[in-house]
């Protein structure tokens, strides 16, 4: 998880970093397929985490709701995130120019409280050690991985409609 969390800032510290210097329409082009598929990770992550990973550990530790106030900070950052997915389709469609201070002022939106999101829920995992006699990780991992690679998508997702966009 810490991998994955670090995966998802580091991207968007690089989009962040990257989106000023982006000029020319070839790269333009090439920038939004990364933040595409940046935002891609963000979703199926979180999309993951609420409908697999968080309800097995419930059910192993037998406490519902435990992992809620992870659920309650995806919805914290979501408006954010959601303008950040508007925009790359409005650029792709010519109905916005790109601009990169625009990129920054909408990540500015929710990055923050994404990455704090991200840094905390470590520590909600980490206290999942007072249950380590019931939860299975090798179990859990599993299922896990089993319903990631199911949920990917075999198909360029810039060659299809996409759910988040």
């Amino acid at each position: 998880m810490v991998l994955v969390h670090n995966m998802i800032i580091r991207g968007l510290n690089s989009i962040y970093q990257q989106a000023p210097n982006v000029k020319e329409e070839k790269d333009i082009s090439d920038f939004l397929t990364y933040m595409f598929g940046w935002a891609t990770l963000v979703h199926m992550h979180h999309d993951n985490e609420e409908a697999v990973a968080f309800p097995l550990l419930e059910k192993d530790i037998g406490i519902e709701g435990y992992m809620e106030k992870n659920v309650d900070q995806h919805k914290l950052f979501g408006p954010g995130l959601k303008a950040y997915d508007a925009y790359i389709p409005a650029v792709r469609e010519g109905k916005e120019k790109f601009d990169g201070a625009k990129v920054r002022t909408i990540i500015d939106s929710f990055g923050h409280v994404l990455t704090q999101h991200l840094t905390e829920e470590i520590g909600t995992l980490l206290e999942l050690e007072k249950f380590a006699d019931k939860i299975d990780w090798d179990t859990w991992n599993k299922k896990v991985q089993e319903k990631a690679v199911e949920a990917g998508d075999p198909v360029s997702p810039f060659s299809t409609p996409s759910p988040i966009l």
